[in-house]
């Protein structure tokens, strides 16, 4: 087997598959990419059997072949000598090794039998929802801040996505607070519906562009596949029932006010950085008709930040995790978002006009 590629294409390509490979001390073979070379294509594959990523570049194919090498050294490796424009060279040696070389570095690696590398899973086409790929990366990140990331609640630790007539809706909660978000799909569905683990979502965030390419998502059984323009990401769906949240969300409210997203932000920022040493990040929302008095204390000292808002209904004086309220308008890009808050001081974040997202937040010392 020998195979001349270009060094940033396979860089690229290495470097998004590693990221399926086990976190934790697993059987050697499944520390290793399975790389396959024919008709001028080189596939790469990892996968640590709940998560798999492949990736296919254009390659120079002289002798086709199919072989596995450990993921990490392989990576770092080639990391290190890839550099623009320049070709790098795979070959298998006699004593069963594989030799990298460019222009000015060369090593051999100890490779494993591709046949004891375990089965690809496969999924049907028959079941799917079809989106476009800037419309799928939003609404991941809509709402991954949200998951759990304790192991109590392990159906917490994915996204509940349902698809319905023409609308896709992701939800993800963690228990202080709650994240919606809705996008338009495609194509017509019946009801779809699955969770998915938060690191596969977080992965295939990082491999969708802004495009308006429309990408379809296949899901069966207990598993999830999305095939892009050279990449396939197949993930294992979380098991069981996700929470009924139709009822989370209050819908009787006190008080409403609508506030310039970014003054919010940067406020907010600033009179956090007094708590941010402190467990629960805490910020005091003072809310009166005009404006918004935004502190927080810590043994350091106090910070406090005043801001113009428009209040209707009564005055409100409530206390919150200011991360809570920080990872939402981080991916909010409207100008205007409203802020209900109902009894107890829990919280509705929208923006205005549009039901595009939904965040519920908990109050401090409120927290169930």
């Amino acid at each position: 087997m020998k195979i001349i590629v270009n060094s940033m294409d396979l860089n690229d390509a290495v470097s998004k598959v590693t990221k399926a490979l086990p976190t934790k001390e697993v059987a050697p073979v499944l520390e290793c990419i399975k790389v396959t070379a024919e008709n001028d294509r080189l596939t790469l594959y990892a996968t640590d059997k709940d998560l798999a990523i492949e990736r296919t570049i254009e390659a120079n194919v002289i002798v086709g072949g199919v072989f596995l090498v450990p993921g990490k050294i392989f990576g770092d490796y080639i990391r290190n000598i890839a550099e623009n424009g320049s070709d790098i060279s795979l070959e298998l040696t006699e004593d069963n090794r594989l030799l990298v070389s460019s222009a000015n570095s060369e090593c051999n690696i100890g490779i494993l039998d591709a046949a004891e590398y375990p089965e690809t899973e496969s999924v049907s086409d028959r079941n799917y929802f079809a989106i476009t790929e800037s419309n799928l990366r939003d609404i991941i990140n809509n709402v991954i801040f949200a998951v759990a990331t304790d192991d109590s609640r392990p159906m917490l630790k994915g996204v509940f996505f349902e698809a319905c007539e023409y609308t896709l809706t992701a939800v993800a909660t963690d228990g202080y607070r709650f994240a919606l978000s809705k996008k338009v799909l495609e194509e017509r569905v019946q009801n779809i519906s699955a969770t998915i683990p938060s690191r596969s979502l977080s992965e295939l965030s990082k491999l969708l562009s802004d495009s308006e390419n429309v990408l379809k998502v296949y899901i069966e059984d207990n598993y999830m596949l999305i095939c892009m323009e050279d990449t396939k990401l197949l993930t294992r769906l979380l098991a069981g029932q996700y929470i009924k949240y139709d009822n989370i969300v209050p819908r009787e409210f006190l008080s409403t006010l609508y506030v310039n997203k970014e003054t919010f932000e940067r406020a907010l920022n600033t009179a956090s950085i007094m708590s941010r040493s402190e467990k629960n990040n805490l910020v005091v929302l003072d809310i009166e008709e005009y404006q918004m008095n935004i502190s927080s204390t810590s043994q350091y000292g106090t910070a406090r930040e005043n801001i113009t808002i428009s209040l209707t209904g009564k005055d409100v004086r409530c206390a919150y995790n200011s991360k809570y309220i920080n990872d939402c308008l981080k991916v909010i890009s409207a100008e205007t978002i409203k802020m209900e808050f109902a009894q107890h001081n829990s919280c509705v974040i929208t923006i205005k006009d549009s039901d595009e997202v939904l965040y519920f937040i908990l109050p401090v010392k409120q927290i169930v």
